[in-house]
């Protein structure tokens, strides 16, 4: 769980909002973290419908770039589902 937070306080230094950047990281974790993905294989490869929907979700609360950029950040995504869903 360290190098969650690291890599997320990374992600806060980097950003224009620092705040809401650990709004929307804390948000993804906790809804990862009681989620019951079915395909976890296309899930974790950020495809298929389950993962277009759930973004969708976090685009109707987040801004649709700040979404994107930091689901497709490869070190951010894979520690989260590996703390969340030990994938």
């Amino acid at each position: 769980m360290d190098k969650w937070y690291t890599i997320v306080g990374n992600m806060k230094d980097e950003s224009e909002d620092s705040y809401k950047t650990q709004q929307f990281t804390h948000q993804v974790y906790r809804e990862l973290r009681s989620a019951k993905i079915k395909d976890k294989g296309k899930f974790k490869n950020r495809m298929g419908p389950e993962f277009e929907q759930w973004a969708a979700h976090l685009s109707d609360m987040y801004s649709g770039d700040m979404v994107t950029e930091i689901l497709n950040d490869d070190e951010f995504w894979l520690e989260t589902l590996l703390v969340t869903q030990g994938v």
